[in-house]
């Protein structure tokens, strides 16, 4: 699914800039119904979109469904890229996806899919992503959340540990009506 112009249209929406500079190092209790696995490189552009669907087409993730495969491809298979998928009794469950930087790690996408929100994962699944990002090592570790995210979003973020360091009004893409 590649998104046109017809298909979104362009809302202005409060954008709010994460940081934690502090590990937390969360003790995960065993959840043997979990489990995790790193996307291996090429990651494939339609397996990425499905996934990118899933988690975020209901809070207006539209952003890589508007590049070409070659833009898309590209980001998600640079170097510095990681992507795990989280699995709960073998089904596709959400997933992570963090960049790593010389000084820090970034969030860059996290979420759980509709059928698995509401039953206790997404806490120990942010906690999951808190501590992988930590595991490489950086200096601080970053992540961004906007008004058009679960309403939740930002406060559960501010639990776990994370600082607001900038907010800013920015033009995003908005999925018209179907």
């Amino acid at each position: 699914m590649l998104l046109t112009e017809n298909d979104y249209h362009i809302v202005t929406a409060k954008v709010w800039w994460l940081e934690m500079h502090n590990d937390p190092t969360f003790a995960l209790p065993p959840k043997p119904e979990i489990t995790f696995s790193l996307l291996e490189k090429p990651v494939d552009t339609n397996l990425y979109r499905d996934l990118y669907k899933a988690v975020g087409l209901s809070w207006n993730w539209l952003d890589r469904l508007a590049i070409d495969d070659e833009a898309l491809s590209k980001k998600i298979n640079a170097s510095n890229i990681d992507i795990y998928v989280l699995k709960i009794n073998g089904a596709d469950a959400g997933y992570a996806e963090f960049a790593i930087e010389k000084d820090y790690t970034e969030i860059v996408y996290f979420g759980l899919m509709p059928g698995f929100t509401g039953k206790g994962y997404g806490k120990f699944f942010l906690q999951w992503v808190v501590n992988k990002a930590w595991s490489y090592k950086p200096a601080w570790i970053q992540l961004n959340t906007c008004s058009l995210d679960h309403p939740n979003a930002l406060n559960v973020y501010q639990s776990t540990g994370f600082q607001i360091v900038n907010n800013t009004t920015e033009e995003r893409k908005f999925l018209n009506a179907r």
